[in-house]
């Protein structure tokens, strides 16, 4: 993807998060981002290793290969990142509510609500409808998180967690020219488990 993009050092790269837990060499990746000083949002799979590296064995084991400074990074990655043209999130947004006004556990893992009770979230209840069918905003929503939905553009929101670790293909969009731009994977590097996770 950087050679596609043929990227410079004035290009403004930001990833949405989820760059450990699912692929061949999550240390490479986190290495590989940091060194291109690419902006990188705090994913889910991020958010659970920091709480869990001391007591669950794959945090536990990925941590204990992790340079310190990689743990440091990741531990320095913020929720969202806004600007006058853009908001990028990793998993979405609650209804109405700005990020700096929803807990982290929303803004890291919702991926559908349910009107009653004033939006009550359920993150992922198949039976309710996705968060971005409430979003009302003008700015441009960007976020990641749903691989099994997979892509998904509905303007203003763009879902770019294309599955690329299970077999599809990694997505950018760029934004001043809203080109779509998707790599094929090479193989399918996890397999997805059973339950919604």
């Amino acid at each position: 993807m950087i050679r596609t993009l043929d990227l410079s050092k004035k290009d403004r790269v930001i990833m949405l998060g989820d760059l450990i837990n699912r692929g061949p060499d999550s240390i490479g990746v986190v290495q590989l981002v940091r060194e291109h000083k690419f902006e990188c949002l705090m994913g889910n799979h991020e958010h659970e290793y920091l709480n869990h590296y001391r007591e669950i064995p794959v945090f536990k084991k990925l941590h204990d290969k992790m340079p310190g400074k990689l743990h440091d990074w990741i531990a320095e990655r913020p929720l969202w990142i806004e600007s006058d043209t853009f908001l990028a999130v990793h998993a979405g947004l609650f209804p109405g509510k700005h990020p700096s006004e929803t807990p982290e556990q929303i803004v890291l893992n919702i991926r559908t609500v349910r009107p009653e009770n004033g939006f009550e979230s359920e993150l992922s209840n198949p039976t309710n409808k996705p968060w971005y069918e409430y979003y009302t905003g003008k700015k441009p929503v960007f976020y990641g998180h749903w691989a099994r939905q997979g892509l998904t553009i509905r303007p203003p929101t763009y879902g770019l967690d294309s599955g690329c670790v299970y077999g599809r293909a990694l997505s950018a969009f760029i934004l001043e020219s809203q080109k779509l731009v998707q790599i094929p994977a090479k193989e399918q590097y996890y397999k997805k488990p059973m339950d919604p996770g």
